[in-house]
């Protein structure tokens, strides 16, 4: 079982990796290009596992309609809004901004799924929120001026693209919960999500100017691919293998801990501290979201 939870903590760190690495990109090329170039990568490589894996035959037709709607909202919009916040205010402050999706996901599962929480989970909830909070408002170290620090633009348009970016998400994941318990591969599901969000972002090339056509390189694109595999065909499969074995609430909090793995990153990557409040404010919300899982 330990083995199963590693993975989990593998996947955590491959979408942490990722982040870091798609940040430099999306100040480059900005978060629309890069998203669409992202999702072209990302879209073959789950079509061509799907295709490997034979699991097309598990879509049926009546699935369509939240695929289709889970694609439009939960990656169309959830990482557009995702990479713009990237883009503004840095790694750190995004994911823990995006650790709001758990309590997204609990709150939309009693109007969609008619649950109900108990009093763990709602104290999970807030203490998410309160960890956010603590992380965002004192996590500045004025003695790190690292790039990946900068804030670009309004923090305050960053932190709203990024709590947009988690609620996107959690209705994506929620609408695609009844088809999975039917029995539709997530790997064909999520191939087929990517594509319909790929497709949308392509109108982009010609609705957005692009002033920085010509900065494209073999180096800018092999980070992209890079962050695309990490991003989502690795992270994705090693955390639906340790669902497969794991307790589902363990696995779901460890791979969870992106956050803590930006922290521990960003200390070794540029030798310096991250803030007293940083730490605080992320453990706290990993915490809650153990809470929210752990049940």
């Amino acid at each position: 079982m330990i083995f199963y939870y590693s993975l989990a903590l593998l996947a955590a760190l491959s979408w942490s990796i990722a982040s870091l690495i798609s940040t430099d990109i999306t100040r480059v090329l900005g978060s629309i290009a890069f998203n669409r170039i992202r999702l072209i990568v990302v879209s073959l490589m789950l079509i061509f596992y799907a295709s490997i894996t034979q699991s097309w035959n598990t879509i049926k037709i009546e699935y369509l309609n939240a695929i289709i709607f889970s694609g439009v909202i939960g990656i169309f919009l959830g990482d557009s809004f995702l990479f713009m916040a990237l883009k503004r205010i840095g790694p750190r402050r995004n994911n823990i901004l995006f650790s709001l999706a758990a309590p997204f996901t609990l709150i939309l599962n009693i109007f969609y799924l008619n649950q109900t929480m108990n009093s763990k989970e709602i104290i999970g909830c807030i203490i998410v929120f309160v960890g956010v909070v603590i992380a965002i408002t004192y996590g500045d170290n004025k003695k790190n001026k690292h790039r990946w620090e900068i804030i670009e633009g309004s923090i305050k348009i960053g932190i709203l693209m990024g709590i947009l970016a988690a609620l996107c998400q959690a209705i994506g994941l929620i609408m695609m919960k009844p088809i999975l318990n039917q029995g539709a591969d997530p790997i064909a599901s999520a191939a087929l999500r990517t594509l319909i969000a790929t497709f949308l972002l392509s109108f982009t090339f010609f609705s957005f100017s692009n002033n920085k056509k010509n900065i494209y390189d073999y180096k800018i694109i092999l980070k992209i691919i890079l962050s695309g595999f990490l991003g989502m065909a690795l992270g994705m499969s090693l955390l639906l293998i340790a669902l497969q074995k794991g307790d589902a609430g363990i696995v779901a909090t460890l791979s969870s801990t992106s956050p803590i793995m930006i922290l521990l990153i960003l200390w070794i990557m540029t030798k310096k501290i991250p803030s007293f409040g940083a730490w605080c404010g992320t453990f706290v919300a990993v915490f809650g979201t153990a809470l929210i899982f752990i049940n």
